[in-house]
């Protein structure tokens, strides 16, 4: 499945729209380098909840959940995102409740936490009641681990406070 989507004509020129819109931006970008990475800690954090297809979902959510960004950059990326997902998955004849993970997850990514908080969430291996919103916190704390804050030209003037800014320590 994640093959048909990174290939797919309408996924790669939204990819190309926000490489175009990035293409000077002094902060964190949201190309594919940046998907990968997403996609990379998203599966370890779910694989250790032992999630169902934990691979499959973690490289979809991954590779979609900025997308929406072609089309609102500074708006509701995230519902933009999870359209497209819901769009490209029924075409692609992707199971009903699947999709609906990972639209959920996707309109649900946005926002930061705390380090601490993430620490804790991780080291606690927490699974809501819920899985939705599970895959919701996971791709929200994947998408923060992803930043490489501690080494960031940027990081004076970003507008991420402290205490949401990764270090290095995390990685190890």
């Amino acid at each position: 499945m994640i093959d048909k989507i990174l290939s797919d004509s309408r996924y790669i020129e939204k990819l190309n729209k926000i490489n175009d819109i990035e293409s000077e931006r002094y902060y964190c970008k949201h190309d594919l380098s940046h998907s990968r990475e997403v996609v990379r800690i998203l599966t370890a954090l779910s694989k250790s909840r032992e999630l169902n297809n934990y691979e499959e979902l973690s490289a979809i959510m991954g590779y979609l959940h900025d997308i929406g960004r072609a089309d609102d950059y500074d708006g509701m990326h995230n519902k933009c995102s999870s359209e497209f997902a819901r769009v490209l998955l029924k075409e692609y004849e992707f199971d009903n409740d699947s999709t609906n993970i990972i639209c959920y997850a996707i309109d649900n990514h946005s926002g930061r936490m705390p380090l601490n908080d993430i620490y804790t969430y991780i080291r606690e291996n927490t699974v809501e009641e819920n899985v939705n919103e599970t895959w919701a916190n996971l791709l929200r704390i994947a998408d923060q681990l992803s930043r490489d804050c501690y080494k960031c030209e940027a990081a004076s003037s970003c507008r991420w406070l402290p205490e949401e800014k990764t270090i290095e320590a995390w990685k190890c």
